[in-house]
């Protein structure tokens, strides 16, 4: 009996010490892997990320062990303990990340394949706008840990109304559509409207303004993306200025009737009337809603393309007195129009309003206008052009070509024309140039 019992405990004494030899030898062979890998933090002041690794579990669990990261000559190197060590990178290196323990080295890890690139991330806008068949660039800003230009994938809830191709969008048919991103959270939301059209030069005239065309949600679309428009050209700015005047005369799908001015908005009190061949108000004035801000007036109120008695008379062009016309914008009305929208108050001295005085004289530096002021770029898109009793503003310079936006009788009212440099200061002698009132060009092109 004693014999069995000895050869028992020396049989599992044989299988321990085997089991535990090959559980010795198990550990020793394992190899030395990473677990996983966490983003910790961003030190935005000193260009740098930090990340937490994960190594698994082997036989120098408890041992000390080093976490590397090298790129072409550079070694960063941390330690580590209990399975877990930090590293602190730099931005916008693809490093090769190594776990090193006893001689050991582990197989090479990339931050990429365990982190998202996005650091953060936001649209620029909240919400964009398209005219139908119009193509923009998806505008975002992001912050990467490695800079590799990040392909987000957007998609369109709707390719019927937006095409998406990259970054760009491409705008279909009038609705409304969100863009998003399994990447990130953010969603952007862009309308595309038939309200609108490509800003080009048209040799011919638009339709007027018919009365009471537009509805209240369409006004309120078409004060949106002028307000748009301007935001991205750059608000008090020249090019928000010089964008104000080209939606009015391009993007813009009827022509603002020419009016006269029947009276002036004095802080004085004096001869008081709002909306009538002027509009002092930011947005357009094309739906009643906006006559609750109009406090004075003569004989309306009436928004753009209404009817409005007229105390001008100017019969080679139809103006009669007391015969209504339809309410617009006289020249100096439009210049001040633009650039009160473009976030200025340039007052209230128009055309012909004090003898041998031009247009808005305290805006600019008047200068005798000549080619060479086109030549030599001293002459900016945003500045205007003068003849006594009329104003326009330069809104593209193209080789020979300036083109002026402007109201005009003799023309229906607010409209875009094309000039030639050499020969443009026989129909204006002046040109004012607006630099120093401007004092910041923003997002400014010479053309469209």
């Amino acid at each position: 009996m004693k014999k069995k019992i000895w050869l028992f405990l020396v049989v599992v004494g044989v299988i321990i010490v085997n089991i535990g030899t090959f559980t010795i030898i198990y550990y020793l062979n394992q190899p030395l892997e990473l677990k996983d890998m966490e983003f910790v933090a961003y030190n935005n002041e000193e260009n740098t990320y930090t990340i937490k690794l994960h190594k698994k579990e082997n036989f120098g669990a408890n041992e000390n062990f080093n976490c590397l990261a090298k790129l072409d000559d550079e070694e960063i190197t941390s330690d580590g303990q209990n399975n877990e060590c930090l590293l602190t990178l730099p931005l916008n290196k693809d490093y090769e990340i190594f776990l090193k323990q006893n001689g050991k080295e582990s197989s090479v890890y990339h931050v990429l394949d365990y982190i998202s690139n996005v650091l953060d991330f936001s649209f620029v806008y909240p919400k964009m706008y398209l005219y139908v068949g119009e193509d923009d660039e998806i505008l975002y800003e992001d912050n990467l840990l490695i800079n590799n230009d990040m392909d987000y994938e957007f998609v369109s809830s709707d390719t019927n109304v937006l095409e998406i191709d990259g970054k760009t969008m491409i705008g279909k048919a009038d609705g409304i559509v969100t863009i998003s991103s399994s990447k990130m959270e953010s969603t952007l939301t862009v309308v595309v409207t038939d309200l609108i059209d490509e800003q080009k030069y048209q040799s011919e005239y638009k339709e007027d303004l018919p009365c009471n065309y537009y509805s209240l949600e369409d006004a309120t679309l078409l004060d949106d993306i002028l307000a748009y428009n301007i935001e991205r050209a750059g608000y008090k700015t020249r090019a928000g200025a010089v964008e104000a005047a080209r939606f009015l005369t391009m993007n813009f799908k009827f022509r603002i009737p020419y009016f006269y001015e029947n009276g002036r908005l004095h802080s004085s009190g004096g001869n008081y009337v709002d909306g009538e061949g002027r509009y002092y108000k930011v947005g357009m004035y094309l739906h009643e809603k906006k006559m609750k801000d109009i406090k004075y007036v003569d004989s309306g109120p009436a928004i753009w393309g209404c009817p409005l008695d007229n105390w001008v008379v100017d019969t080679e062009f139809g103006y009669y007195y007391g015969k209504p016309k339809p309410n617009g914008m006289d020249c100096s009305g439009f210049v001040s129009w633009a650039l009160l929208n473009a976030g200025y108050d340039p007052g209230d001295l128009g055309a012909g309003q004090t003898d041998n005085v031009y247009q808005l004289p305290d805006l600019g530096e008047y200068v005798p206008l000549n080619a060479s002021l086109f030549d030599s770029g001293k002459i900016k898109a945003g500045d205007f052009v003068s003849v006594f009793g009329h104003i326009g503003m330069i809104i593209g310079i193209d080789g020979d070509d300036v083109y002026v936006a402007e109201s005009l009788a003799d023309y229906g009212g607010v409209v875009n024309r094309k000039y030639n440099k050499d020969t443009i200061n026989q129909t204006f002698p002046y040109v004012v140039l607006m630099d120093n009132y401007y004092k910041n060009d923003g997002n400014y092109t010479i053309m469209w």
